[in-house]
Order: structure tokens, then C-alpha cells, then sequence
């Protein structure tokens, strides 16, 4: 297992672990920490973004250099 579904799985676990806890957090006080929840997904959401884009570079320049092979490069 790569190193990004590692941390993908962590994150889709973290995001579900927060939101029961939110929704439990509503139930009981009848609110939400507002500045919480938004810095948690935008934390989240940052980190996910970060990880898409390695994922391009690594598609992009891996598909250059086996492209450059296959040229006799």
C-alpha cells in the first residue's frame, strides 16, 4: 500500500470521527465550535489538495521519463 492511500484512509477516518463527534457535540449543547469545524476541513481539504497535486507531478513527469525510455533516451 502506497504511502497516499495511507494517509487518505487517515483522513477519511479523521473526517468521519469528527463530524460523528460534531454531530454528538450539537445533540448535547445544542452547537457547533463554528471556528473549529472550519479550520479542521480547511486543514484537511489543504492536505488533500497537497496530495492531488503530487499525484499529478509524479503521473506527469513518471510518464515523461518512461516515454524518454521507450525512445531509446
Amino acid at each position: 500500500m502506497k504511502t497516499l492511500d495511507r494517509i487518505l484512509i487517515i483522513v477519511g477516518v479523521s473526517i468521519a470521527v469528527f463530524t460523528v463527534t460534531m454531530i454528538v457535540t450539537f445533540y448535547v449543547c445544542g452547537s457547533i465550535p463554528d471556528t473549529l469545524c472550519t479550520c479542521f476541513y480547511s486543514a484537511f481539504g489543504g492536505e488533500c489538495g497537497v496530495m492531488g497535486l503530487i499525484q499529478i507531478i509524479k503521473e506527469k513527469y513518471g510518464r515523461k521519463k518512461k516515454d524518454g525510455e521507450h525512445n531509446g533516451n
